[in-house]
């Protein structure tokens, strides 16, 4: 399995978790790293761009390790 897999990004819980979708179509929350800023507002910024998250798959629950 790789070290880091990109999921869009389709929103972000109360809990300040990241929802992704994987590829298969499954959407599942995913923990911020502690050194990531991302807010709701980040999301609406631009409505027309795709948003992926850099998803670090050797950490304990995964963790989102960067929004492109």
């Amino acid at each position: 399995m790789a070290k880091e897999i990109k999921q869009l990004v389709v929103g972000i819980t109360r809990e300040g978790e990241i929802v992704v979708k994987s590829g298969r179509g499954k959407m599942y929350p995913v923990q911020k790293a502690a050194d990531l800023e991302f807010t709701c507002e980040d999301l609406f910024k631009d409505v027309e761009k795709e948003l992926f998250a850099t998803i670090d798959t050797e950490a304990q629950p995964w963790e989102c390790i960067s929004i492109e």
